[in-house]
Formats: structure tokens, sequence, C-alpha cells
């Protein structure tokens, strides 16, 4: 017992290499969107990492601002050293309390850090003088002492003891914060880019910058680097913005940040860069390989598979040799061969069918014959008898005409004027018999009568008609009209209609339905002939009908491809 899962329906090649192509693509697509998650986890996690460590270090400069704030508030009002600063005698006294002083505050600033320097002013005296070591040049010192000496008169108060300043120096910034108590003034000052300078380490790329701001005084840097920033501050592409507020913070400053993501991670991008290109190229590659197995390897068998399927088509151009797989070949060269004994087969089959309606058809034509050659040899007797001697020249010749067309016709295909003038010789024979009962029209469109019919088949209906409609007690039109039916005259159509009494109901239902007319007695038998003919003929490519007119009469219309005869 053997059990199938899934759809096991053949496929054609093409929908296997279709499918092939979707796979190759979609691998493709799913290595973009792998890489684009990739760069974009890692750009988030470099986010992430300096969003941390900015707010490590925001955190220790306010714990380091918070214990500056702490010193310099006990130092300037209870400090006992700079009681001895403010008491000392002459020069002797004056540097030691100094050096005392200055000792007291290199030791804070060991909690701190050195880039924080401070400074002493005592108003009544004019005293001004650094009690930290400097970290700046004598020129921005002498411009500090002057800018402070000034700032004095409206220094910071014991109620306003958290406020830092900002001050440019020399072309470089500076924070600053002043608090006076009674004749003294303590200053601590720190250079902006000794505050910056931890975050310096923080990889944020070549073009990465990290820009200090006061609400007050606006930007601590130079205008290029303002510059810079508010321009890759826009471009959300290869850099992301990071802002630190001083509301958020509590401190003097907010900082904004830009990561440079392309050059700060350019071995990760460089990595996934490779990666898709030599996901491309793979699939340039494939897409090759793929092309190359298509020309050479399913093409041909396309091909072979085409040449198959055009045997049933009697396609005369095969060719099942030129093939660039041997296999393939060797077969093409056996159903070649094949081919041919099928075509012979075939050339037989349709030569004996052939035959067979070649003596279908001469059967038919030769049951036609017998039917009119009694009555015109019992009319002739009858004239004789009577002493009809120019009914009988004119009978005889009639008759005569009449039999040349019957006995000359051997094959399938007559032009319709040598059947017009049949009928016509048929007429003539039967108005020598009946006198003026009927009388005959025709209304021939110029160039249908070059066109090919059947031999006897309008005959055989005109034949009919003056059977069943002619009678001695009235006169009947008989009428025949051909014209063409198409615009561009690839049809003829043949109408053939009387003024007699029409078809009973009967013959007509079957005529209408196709069903045959003969019977045992052999009755209506011309008329079965000539529709088996019509059918051998022209198979489908015919149409006929046949009714009763709307003031009696029977009518028959008869619509043939329009061929001219060729002699």
């Amino acid at each position: 017992m053997q059990f199938f899962i899934g759809d096991r329906s053949s496929r054609s090649i093409d929908y296997y290499l279709k499918g092939l192509l979707i796979i190759l693509i979609s691998i493709f697509l799913i290595n973009l969107l792998v890489s684009f998650l990739i760069v974009t986890t890692t750009r988030q996690q470099s986010i992430n990492y300096v969003t941390d460590t900015v707010h490590l270090y925001l955190n220790e400069a306010q714990q380091k601002l918070d214990a500056i704030d702490h010193f310099m508030i006990w130092t300037v009002k209870n400090d006992p050293l700079l009681e001895n600063i403010e008491e000392s005698q002459g020069m002797e006294e004056l540097p030691e309390s100094i050096s005392d002083f200055r000792s007291r505050v290199i030791d804070f600033q060991h909690s701190t850090g050195s880039e924080y320097q401070f400074f002493l002013a005592l108003k009544e005296e004019n005293f001004f003088l650094n009690t930290s070591p400097l970290r700046m040049g004598y020129s921005e010192y002498l411009e500090a002492k002057q800018f402070f000496l000034t700032e004095i008169q409206r220094s910071a108060t014991y109620e306003n003891l958290y406020t830092w300043q900002s001050v440019k120096l020399n072309d470089e910034f500076y924070l600053f914060h002043s608090l006076e108590y009674n004749n003294r003034t303590l200053i601590s000052l720190v250079a902006v880019e000794d505050i910056l300078l931890p975050l310096r380490k923080i990889n944020l790329g070549d073009n990465g910058l990290i820009v200090m701001k006061n609400e007050e005084v606006g930007y601590l840097s130079d205008p290029g680097n303002v510059e810079m920033l508010q321009t890759q501050k826009w471009n959300r592409l290869f850099s992301s913005y990071l802002l630190f507020e001083e509301s958020e913070t509590s401190l003097p400053f907010s900082l904004h940040v830009s990561v440079d993501h392309f050059s700060a991670f350019k071995k990760v991008v460089f990595a996934q860069l490779a990666l898709i290109l030599a996901t491309l190229l793979i699939s340039v590659i494939l897409f090759i390989i793929l092309k190359y197995i298509k020309t050479n390897v399913i093409s041909p068998v396309q091909l072979f598979s085409k040449n198959l399927s055009a045997i049933n088509k009697n396609n005369e151009t095969i060719d099942f040799e030129s093939s660039s797989i041997k296999e393939l070949e060797q077969a093409g060269i056996q159903f070649k061969v094949l081919i041919n004994e099928i075509k012979k087969l075939k050339v037989n089959i349709y030569e004996k069918e052939f035959e067979k309606k070649q003596i279908q058809m001469d059967f038919l034509k030769l049951q036609i014959k017998p039917h009119f050659y009694l009555n015109c040899l019992t009319t002739i007797y009858s004239m004789a008898q009577m002493e009809m001697y120019k009914e009988i020249k004119e009978m005889t010749l009639a008759t005569s005409k009449y039999f040349r067309y019957l006995f000359q016709t051997n094959q399938n295909f007559v032009m319709l004027q040598k059947e017009l003038d049949h009928i016509n010789d048929y007429l003539d024979i039967q108005k020598l018999l009946h006198v003026q009962a009927f009388h005959f029209k025709s209304f021939i469109e110029t160039g249908t009568d070059k066109a090919k019919i059947p031999p006897f088949a309008l005959q055989t209906f005109i034949e009919n008609t003056v059977k069943h409609s002619v009678s001695l007690d009235e006169q009947i039109d008989i009428s025949i009209r051909i014209e063409y039916s198409h615009e561009r005259n690839e049809w003829i159509k043949i109408e053939i209609s009387d003024s007699g009494p029409g078809f009973s109901s009967d013959v007509l239902s079957r005529l209408q339905n196709n069903v045959p007319l003969s019977n045992k007695e052999g009755n209506h038998i011309g008329i079965n002939n000539v529709l088996q003919r019509l059918k051998l003929l022209y198979g489908e490519e015919f149409s006929i009908e046949f009714f009763n007119g709307p003031e009696g009469g029977a009518s028959i219309v008869l619509v043939l491809p329009y061929m001219v005869y060729e002699e």
C-alpha cells in the first residue's frame, strides 16, 4: 500500500525554475532584513551605551558640584585659615597663612579633581589670589582676576548658593561658582573642556560631538562645532542625536551629543556590507548557473516536448536532432523514424478513407441519375403515339442535353453556371409536359456563376418542387436567387422558393431536425442524397434551411463557401 502526502500533480520545468528563483530572491531579501536588524540593533545598543555612560558621568559630576558647594559654604563662613589670612600682619605672616589655606584646598581637590580651581578675594584689602594650582596661562589668569574683581560687586550671597555661571576667558569657556560672606569671596572655576574630558573617551565616531549648553548664555563651544551639531541633528540616517537637559540632570548645563554610527561601528557596517555583497554575488552566480541550465538543459527538453506536441498538429518542420543533450538527440532520431512511419500510416488511412468517401459519393450520384430516365422515355413515347412531332423534337433535344450533362459529370464539383443550364434543360422538358402550369424566374448576382458547386444539388430541389407543387389546376411561380452573403464575398447564398402548397408539417419537421426523409419504399431519396453529399464535401462549413413562406409555398436557403471553379 502506498501513501501520498501533498500534491503530486505534475509541473512544468519552468514552474520549478521559477520556484528556485523565488527562493533565491527570498534568501537575498531575508539576508537584507537580517542585516538591517543587526545594524539597527547595534545602533540602538550604541545609543543605550552612550546614554548610560553619560548618565553615570552626570551623576558623578552632580556629586562633585554638591561637594564643592558644601565645601565653599563651610569654608567661606567657618574656616579659621581664612581668618588667619585676614588677620595676618605684614608679609611675614601672610605667605604662611596663604600656604596653609592652599594645602587645605589641595587636600579637598583629591576628592573632586584638580580641574576644579579655587580663588580667594578679600574685598576690603582688594586682595585676589589662586588657592589651588593654576591650570591656565598667566594671561588667562589676569583676565580671570579682572573679571572676578568686577563680578564680586554682584557675587552670590548665602541665599543663592548653587548658582553656577559661565564665562569665556581668552576664547575658552569656563563654569564658575562664587560665594561671598562678609569680606570674603571664594570662587571655584572649571574649564568646560575639563568637564567634558572624561566623555571624550566614549566612541562617538569620527564626526561625533559633545557640546555643553547653558540656558542663559547658550552653547559653550566654538561656532564650528555648533554648526556641525545642528547639521547632524537633522541627519538621522547615519547619526543619532541625544539631549540631556538641565531640568532632568539638575546640573547648571545641558549636554547635546551626536553619535556618528557609521564611523563608530564601521567594522560592523563593513561586515554587513560584505555579507550583502557576498549574497548578491552568490545570487548573480546562481542566476548565471540557472541561465546556463535553462539554455542548455531546460530549453532542449522543452523543445523536445514541443516537438512531441506538434506531432498531433501535423507540423512538418519538426527538428529532433539539433539538441545539446546527447540522450535527447538519440531519442529524437528514433522519434523521427517513428514519426515517418506514423505519417506513412496516416497517409494510407487517409487515402483509404478518401477512396471510401469517393465510392459513397459515386454511389449517391448513381442514385440520382436513374431517377429521371423512365419519365423522359415514357413522355417521348406518349408524344409519338399522339404524332406530336414538333414537341418530340424539342423534347428529344432537351432530353439529350440533360443526359449529356448527366453522363459527363463525374466530378465532385462543377461550375454553378453549368448547373443552372442543366436546370433550364430540365424545366424545358417539364414545360413540354405541363405547358403553362408553372412560371420560372431567376436572379444571378454577377460573379456568383463562377462558383463551384456539387452537381445536381440545385436540380434535385427544383425537381422536388415540380414533382410536389406543379399541377394543371393552377399556375405556380418557381424562383431561384443567387447572391453573395458576405461583405468580402466569402460565401454565396442560394434561395429556391415556390408559390405552391409548401412542405407538409411532418416533412418540414423532419427536415428542420435533420431526420432522414427516405423510407423503405425509397421516397424522398433525392433530398437525402443531396444532404449527405453536402456533409461529405463541406463538413460543417455550410448551412441549409427549410421553411414555408408567410403567404404559402416552400423555401430552401442554402449557404456555401464561395470558391471559384477552375477547369
